[in-house]
């Protein structure tokens, strides 16, 4: 399936760049993903609904939404079979996006959902601390009790509650042997 995914991103991608319209298409992606729920894959897999009538959906939802070949490349992955793929289609583009502009990308885990303004903050500091731009995908981890853990490359940066109390235990033990 990443294969399958990489390939279609690439090739998005690369349809992007030779039409000098990358930002648009990102940011056309980027409200696919948001409009597009898992829920409507079931209709997606549909084996009642005809491949014109899935394309209808997309076409009138979209139509004036998106990049016209953009919506000509959803409707191609109708046509063969795979757009219930499209979620990692669009992450594996929106990666190529990113990567072609020196953004890193990371997680940052939190106990409780984020809000934009507090994702935001956390993306600026990073910034400054990886001297690139960062964007950042909240993902909520209940174990972590109260701040945020953030992962990007190979980097952790860990203020979680969990975290601290781990190290005090480690320090703890240390004390008494």
């Amino acid at each position: 399936m990443d294969q399958l995914a990489d390939r279609y991103g690439t090739a998005l991608f690369e349809l992007a760049m030779e039409e000098n319209k990358l930002d648009e298409w990102q940011k056309d992606g980027k409200l696919i993903q948001t409009t597009l729920t898992p829920d409507m894959n079931g209709f997606f897999l549909s084996e009642q609904i005809t491949k014109d009538e899935k394309k209808d959906v997309l076409v009138r939802a979209f139509k004036d939404a998106v990049n016209p070949k953009l919506l000509d490349f959803m409707c191609l992955l109708v046509d063969n079979q795979r757009f219930t793929y499209v979620n990692s289609i669009l992450i594996s583009f929106n990666s190529l996006c990113n990567q072609s502009k020196n953004i890193k990308e990371g997680l940052v885990y939190s106990a409780r959902p984020l809000s934009e303004s507090q994702i935001k903050e956390i993306e600026d500091v990073m910034s400054l601390k990886m001297n690139s731009k960062c964007e950042l995908i909240n993902r909520i981890d209940p174990r972590l009790l109260s701040g945020f853990k953030v992962v990007i490359d190979n980097e952790v940066i860990d203020t979680s509650m969990k975290n601290k109390i781990q190290n005090m235990k480690t320090e703890l033990l240390k004390g008494t042997r």
